[in-house]
């Protein structure tokens, strides 16, 4: 029974009001790449006020986003120089999707994926309680906190989890990787992914500073000031199509590398 109403209503009323107090209590609501061990906030990483905005927001009235089933763990068999860097991921959908800048990555000779693990739909501590010791990799890349935000989980949480993966993987050095643009301004754990993503990449970047790993924020070109995905650059307002995954995967490639230096 829906509180404040009487009995009499039908289950069907009862269904629409819900809907409709649902649908109005969900508000609808760049660039070069950075890799930084100094965090120094700009226009890129904040919305601006009174910016014009024609974008359809995502709404509770618009499909549920559905991430399928998507893992990868090891080492992987790509072609790589002997010389080329070792490196380990520990991620989300973001890292483990078909078209993702790992995967895009593949072909790179330059680097070699050597270990890690990543898993469509996991929270930092999912990734954390499989995830192994990868000690041969000369830089560990972390990409994580997507869902963590999209569970409303605590960012000091997150980042405990972040720091927690850091030694429990043991890789010589620490790449961070800041949050992904978001078109969604809810999500079904009642939290605003857009917002969320801003103040997570703020947490991972204050993060990197203190431990003096390096930072990458490969997300810029396809980030609008206000922390969207620029128009045609997400089929779903949360994963990177494969065109705009290779200008992320060529940042990554850059990042991996000066971190390893």
């Amino acid at each position: 029974m829906i509180r404040g109403l009487p009995l009499r209503v039908t289950r069907t009323t009862r269904l629409a009001i819900v809907a409709s107090i649902v649908s109005a209590s969900c508000i609808a609501g760049a660039g070069a790449f950075v890799l930084s061990s100094t965090h120094t906030a700009s226009a890129d990483d904040r919305p601006v006020a009174g910016a014009v905005d024609t974008r359809v927001e995502r709404s509770a009235e618009l499909p549920r986003p559905s991430t399928p089933d998507q893992v990868d763990t090891g080492a992987l068999d790509t072609p790589a120089l002997s010389d080329a860097v070792p490196f380990a991921y520990a991620g989300d959908s973001i890292t483990a999707r078909p078209d993702s800048w790992l995967h895009q990555l593949e072909s790179d000779d330059r680097l070699h994926a050597v270990g890690g693990y990543a898993h469509s739909g996991y929270r930092a501590d999912q990734v954390l309680a499989e995830i192994g010791p990868v000690p041969q990799a000369r830089v560990l890349v972390v990409e994580v906190g997507t869902n963590d935000v999209n569970q409303a989980i605590p960012t000091e949480r997150t980042i405990a989890d972040v720091d927690a993966i850091v030694r429990k993987v043991g890789a010589e050095r620490v790449l961070v990787v800041a949050g992904p643009p978001a078109d969604w301004t809810w999500s079904h754990w009642g939290a605003d992914r857009r917002t969320g993503q801003l103040v997570l990449t703020d947490a991972l970047h204050a993060e990197a500073d203190r431990h003096g790993w390096a930072f990458v924020d490969p997300f810029r070109a396809i980030r609008t000031a206000d922390g969207a995905y620029v128009p045609g650059t997400s089929p779903d307002g949360i994963h990177p199509t494969a065109e705009a995954n290779r200008g992320v995967a060529a940042a990554m490639a850059d990042a991996i590398e000066r971190t390893a230096r």
